[in-house]
Parts: structure tokens; C-alpha cells; sequence
């Protein structure tokens, strides 16, 4: 409390921020002999000039005037009020991607749900931006109303941490990506992992779609799928699931393919054993046993270990196929080819089957046409079949260009294929009869038990010699 004058005293807050004022009627100052206190103007000018002196900050001058004149005695009347301080803001680290990324069942267009697509990878490319450092802000100081400042409360700048494949810009509050992979904070750390590793792949992951190195540590089961840019290294098996990557595939323990196509890469193909699967590779295949599968590849097909078996189904090699032991003593159906790229095979067969297609329908048109004719020739054409007799005519001209393109690039495939065939197949143990042999365009089948030989191609001729590594 401050006296200004005996019966006129000031009240503060404790936070300095409001000023209250009581005018008593009668003085409070009992020292002074009056029964009242009589207010003329000079007593108020007098008694304000004191406040103002006190008050310097926010003082509200016209109501002070009005306690006064309208005598509002013996009330707490406020009079004054300071300015509140601004706090400075906290900062924060703005992160680019979902921190806190919740595993959650896609649901498809019809309603359904996926749950094998549980989208549980946060994907980057190199140079992505992956986290802001957001400075605290400044914030503004207060003032009592006797004039003394209120300091403001400082907001707390966060040390933007980061680690692996992670770098800081030179503006010192950017982090980008130094590589491609799957972002997270670890430890408070920012990081980018170019090696995703999970247990299995199976109901508790989903479907896996990562831009590096995906390392299972068990199996993948039927039904999932892993699509990865770097490579795929499966400490287990793969069992009716699908993998594709541009790197190259290690499945430690086996594949099963349940004959539906397991593996497309781009890479090197490395396994213990393949069986019921389609799997095609860009570069090689190695595995102790082939059974029942259609495998292709751009390089080699290599057989290893103490098997070394090809059995059943299509092994299709742009290189050499090498094996121990090839067919089986039931004759079973094995057909092996050599010297092609599996690619331009696929094309020269899929010429094929496109070019009897549309040889096909241009027979259908041309029938119709010939009955169409007829009835124009008899004067029996109504509207209706003259406007179709336009449009097959135009079909048919359609159907003949496509043929003719169709035709002429069978011919350069074929003569491509006629030129590549340079593989040999090499057996280090058994051919047994049944075994289909395909070097280029030229193809034989095995009749009698064969041992350590050699196919190849010489003049147009597959011939058989004696083994060599």
C-alpha cells in the first residue's frame, strides 16, 4: 500500500501489473485534525500529479479524474494496469515424414480390406528433406506500472539430432537424406536405414515395398510380396510369395513357388533348391536342385553341390547351363535351352502366338465379307449389313497392317535367335532319356542314358561331346 495523501492510498499487485486506488472520504491519517476531507480542484491536481509520479505506466488519467469528481469514496477502483510480457515460443523440429506412422490395413475401392498391405516403410530418396530445426521465437518484455520492466521468459531452441546416411545443410537446421531408404528416429536421432530387416514377412509386416536391401531373418510366407530396389537376403524360405528388386536374391534355405511366378530380379538369382516355382533373373541362377519350375535367366544357370539336379518343368539360360545330374530315370519332361536371350525368346513366342491370333480373325473377316458380298451381288443389302460391310472392310485393312508389322518383326526376332545361339549345356554325371535339348533354333531329344558329355551347337546340329569344366 502507498499513501499519496491521507485519505488517498495506492494498491499494487504482487506481479506489478495492476494499480488500484481508495479514496476515503474521511482521512486515515488521524494526526490530521479534520472530520473531512474537502477536495478542491487544486487538491486533485495535486494528488494526481502525485499518482503520476508513482504510476508510470498504464495509468488510466480520465477515470482517475472521474473517482474525483463523481466522489466514488471508500472503493478499490483500478487505475492502472502494466504490460504483460510475451513469452518467446519453444522450437521445434518440423519433421517430412509421419513420425509416429501407424500400421493399418488398406482398404480397397469395393470395400474390402488388405490386410497384407500394412504400409509399415517410410520410403525416402537421397537429397529428400527429411526434418527442419524451427528456432525459437523471440518474445517482448512487460513493464510494471511503477515503470520497472517484466523480462520475458525465453523459448527453448531443440538440438536437432541425426545419424546414420543422414547429413546437416550448411544452414544448419535442414536435414536431408544422404542415401536411399526407410527414415526414422532411433535413439532421438534422425537415420536412414538402406537395409530393412524384419523376421518374417507374414500378417504381423505386410507386404514389403522398401528402395534398398530388404534382409529377412526367417521366411516369407504365401501370399506376401516384396518388391526392394537394393537386394533380397532371406535367411529361410520363400514359400508361394513374389519377389522383385534390381539387386540380387539370396534365399538361404529354399524356394517353394506353389508354380506361380516367385522371383523377377535383376540380379543374381542364389538359392538351395527351386521347385514348382517361374523365376526369372537378369543375370544367374545358382542352386543345389531345379525341380519342376520354369527357370530363366539372361547369364547362367549353375547347378552346385552334391545334387546338382535339374528335374521337370522349362530351364531356359542366355549363357551355359552347368548341372550334375539332369531328368530322371522315369523320363520325366525336362526341357532345357541355351544360347537365347530368355527376353527375345519370350518375344519370338509371344510373335507367335499374336500373329495366329490375328490370322484368325482376318479369316472371320474375311468369311463375313465373302457372305456380305453375295447379298450385295443379289441386290438383298439392307442398310444395316451395308454399314457393317463398311466397317469390315475397314477391320479387314486394319487386321492386314497389323499382320504385315507382326510378321516382319517375327522374321528379324528369329533371325536374332538364328545368330545367338551359342550356348552349351555341360553334365558332370547323368542325362536321362526325355530330356529335351534347345541350342537356338535347333533342338533334339535325349533317347539313351548319357554320362559326362557336353551339348552344343555346330553347323546347325546339336552335337554331344565329352565333358569339360
Amino acid at each position: 500500500m502507498y499513501k499519496i495523501s491521507p485519505n488517498v492510498s495506492i494498491e499494487v499487485t504482487k506481479d506489478g501489473l495492476k494499480a488500484y486506488i481508495i479514496v476515503w472520504d474521511e482521512p486515515k491519517d488521524y494526526s490530521v485534525n479534520t472530520d473531512k476531507f474537502e477536495f478542491d480542484q487544486g487538491t486533485i491536481e495535486e494528488i494526481i500529479g502525485k499518482v503520476k509520479e508513482f504510476l508510470k505506466v498504464g495509468l488510466k488519467e480520465d477515470k482517475l479524474w472521474n473517482i474525483f469528481s463523481d466522489e466514488l469514496f471508500n472503493e478499490k477502483i483500478l487505475i492502472a494496469e502494466g504490460i504483460t510480457p510475451i513469452d518467446g515460443k519453444d522450437g521445434y523440429i518440423k519433421y517430412h515424414f509421419d513420425l509416429e506412422k501407424k500400421i493399418s490395413p488398406k482398404v480397397l475401392e469395393d470395400g474390402t480390406v488388405d490386410y497384407r498391405e500394412l504400409d509399415i516403410i517410410r520410403n525416402v530418396k537421397k537429397g529428400d528433406i527429411l526434418a527442419e530445426l524451427i528456432p525459437a521465437k523471440e518474445g517482448k518484455s512487460g513493464s510494471k506500472v511503477t515503470g520497472e520492466p517484466i523480462p520475458y521468459k525465453k523459448g527453448r531452441t531443440p538440438l536437432l539430432k541425426y545419424g546414420k546416411n543422414v547429413r546437416l545443410l550448411e544452414d544448419g537446421v535442414t536435414l536431408v537424406a544422404e542415401k536411399d531408404g526407410h527414415v526414422e528416429v532411433k535413439n532421438g536421432k534422425v537415420v536412414v536405414l538402406d537395409v530393412f530387416e524384419v523376421e518374417n514377412v507374414d500378417n504381423k509386416v505386410g507386404n514389403i515395398y522398401f528402395n534398398g536391401t530388404v534382409v529377412v531373418r526367417k521366411n516369407v510366407y504365401n501370399g506376401y510380396q516384396i518388391k526392394a530396389d537394393g537386394d533380397v537376403i532371406v535367411n529361410g524360405i520363400i514359400e508361394g510369395a513374389y519377389v522383385e528388386n534390381e539387386g540380387d536374391v539370396v534365399v538361404k534355405r529354399g524356394i517353394q513357388g506353389h508354380n506361380k511366378l516367385t522371383i523377377n530380379s535383376a540380379g543374381n538369382v542364389t538359392t538351395r533348391f527351386i521347385e514348382n516355382a517361374i523365376i526369372n533373373s537378369k543375370k544367374n541362377i545358382r542352386a543345389e536342385a531345379i525341380m519342376h519350375s520354369n527357370v530363366f535367366c539372361n547369364g547362367d544357370i549353375i547347378l552346385i553341390g552334391k545334387r546338382g539336379l535339374i528335374v521337370g518343368g522349362i530351364c531356359r539360360a542366355g549363357g551355359n547351363i552347368h548341372a550334375k545330374t539332369i531328368g530322371s530315370s522315369m523320363a520325366t519332361k525336362t526341357v532345357l535351352e541355351v544360347g537365347i536371350d530368355p527376353d527375345l525368346k519370350k518375344r519370338y513366342e509371344d510373335l507367335s502366338e499374336q500373329i495366329k491370333t490375328a490370322e484368325d480373325n482376318l479369316d472371320k473377316v474375311v468369311k463375313s465379307l465373302e457372305i456380305l458380298n453375295r447379298l450385295k451381288t443379289a441386290n438383298r443389302l439392307d442398310d444395316k449389313n451395308t454399314e457393317m460391310l463398311s466397317k469390315l472392310l475397314k477391320t479387314r485393312e486394319t487386321l492386314e497392317s497389323q499382320l504385315m508389322e507382326l510378321k516382319e518383326e517375327y522374321q528379324f526376332t528369329k533371325s536374332k535367335i538364328d545368330n545367338l545361339s551359342n550356348g552349351k549345356i555341360k553334365v558332370s554325371d547323368t542325362v536321362y532319356p526325355g530330356v529335351r535339348i534347345v541350342i537356338g533354333n535347333s533342338s533334339m531329344t535325349v533317347r539313351d542314358e548319357l554320362k559326362r558329355c557336353t551339348f552344343y551347337r555346330d553347323e546347325g546340329e546339336i552335337r554331344i561331346g565329352p565333358y569339360w569344366e
